[in-house]
């Protein structure tokens, strides 16, 4: 039997981005040094790390994954060795903005590309809509990555909401899920902890849940924060607060194995 893989060793970043894109990467830096001194092996980005503010912010400053954005992140992951998990970048496909997720290796390579399938929609209770779909256009395939052995299924933000996409992942054995975010503070009040807990019991996997905290200064939209790494058993292993953070938690398969011994239910599955 083959070997199974080590534990992998994750950190999230939690950043307040705003509408200057280089003072928001240059934010960054120190988060990643520090994700890096607590020994992290990946480092994990919330949704729209680069940028946050409106829809002619994005439409501006959208670029090829090969544009200055994605060579920065291959450097960044090159020389400090580590895989970086780049929540979501708002990439140009000629005419067509998508709203994608991209992991470098530990060699600066691009690996793994997802462009978020579920796009948000939601009235505020100040009467206001939002709708990604005025900006974006939807993925249309889920993404698997392997992780130095681990089997990762990708996802962004309201892809949260579509168990769907996560019983894929676990049926096709997945062992970890990443679902980088810009959740909001009035939705994620109610439903983040919740529903990032609920796809890792009901899939029997770790959940990496890097949020955005913070207003969005173009729009007043505040994010919830609260980033979370959870275990199979649906168990917080680490989390942030309101403010930009940088958490990390150790994952051992030998956990998600036990897990699955005391209750073997992806075995009972009968559709």
């Amino acid at each position: 039997m083959p070997r199974p893989p080590p534990p992998l060793v994750v950190a999230v970043v939690q950043s307040a981005a705003g509408r200057v894109l280089d003072a928001n990467l240059a934010d960054l830096e120190p988060r990643l040094s520090a994700a890096v001194a607590a020994g992290a092996d990946v480092i994990a980005l919330p949704e729209v790390f680069a940028l946050r503010g409106s829809h002619a912010d994005y439409r501006r400053h959208a670029q090829p994954l090969e544009g200055p954005i994605g060579r920065r992140l291959a450097a960044w992951a090159r020389e400090r060795q580590v895989w970086i998990l780049a929540g979501s970048l708002i990439e140009r496909v000629g005419s067509r903005l998508f709203n994608t997720c991209a992991l470098f290796d530990r060699r600066g390579r691009r690996v793994a590309v997802y462009r978020k399938i579920h796009l948000f929609e939601a009235r505020l209770d100040d009467g206001r809509r939002i709708r990604e779909q005025d900006i974006y256009q939807p993925g249309r395939r889920p993404t698997l990555a392997t992780i130095e052995g681990w089997r990762c299924g990708l996802a962004v933000c309201y892809d949260l909401r579509f168990p769907e996409l996560f019983r894929h992942y676990s049926a096709a054995g997945a062992h970890l899920f990443f679902v980088p975010s810009n959740f909001t503070q009035r939705t994620g009040r109610d439903h983040w902890e919740v529903l990032v807990r609920a796809r890792a019991i009901e899939n029997q996997c770790f959940v990496v849940a890097p949020n955005q905290c913070g207003a969005n200064p173009a729009t007043g939209v505040v994010s919830h924060g609260h980033s979370l790494i959870v275990g199979p058993w649906g168990e917080v292993l680490a989390a942030a607060g309101k403010t930009p953070a940088v958490i990390c938690a150790r994952l051992d398969l030998a956990v998600l194995r036990e897990t699955r011994a005391r209750i073997p239910a992806l075995r009972h599955r009968r559709l």
